[in-house]
């Protein structure tokens, strides 16, 4: 991820949420979610199109803004869990690439 634009560094804990395919996500810690609220682009829906690293994995995805914890979320999509064994409860390193 050498390309022009601002990475934020993070960890965090993997949440499996409950309902039609159990999905999981995590939510960026205060100081990550402040940087993306100041160099993040939102579309028309909120969401902030990223691109993530997490272990030897790139993707391009989206964060979603998450009004109770004054955060974001990023989802992890079952492939993404698969290639990297990702569990329910693990703590995870993920560099987010933002575009300027």
């Amino acid at each position: 991820m050498s390309e022009p634009g601002h990475e934020i560094r993070f960890e965090a804990e993997v949440i499996r949420f409950n309902g039609p395919g159990g999905w999981h996500g995590v939510f960026l810690p205060v100081d990550a979610a402040s940087e993306v609220r100041f160099f993040g682009r939102a579309n028309a829906l909120g969401a902030i199109p990223v691109r993530a690293r997490i272990g030897a994995s790139d993707v391009k995805t989206s964060l979603f803004p998450d009004k109770r914890r004054d955060s974001y979320l990023l989802p992890l999509k079952a492939s993404l869990r698969h290639s990297e064994n990702i569990g329910e409860g693990d703590l995870i390193t993920v560099t987010l690439h933002l575009d300027l």
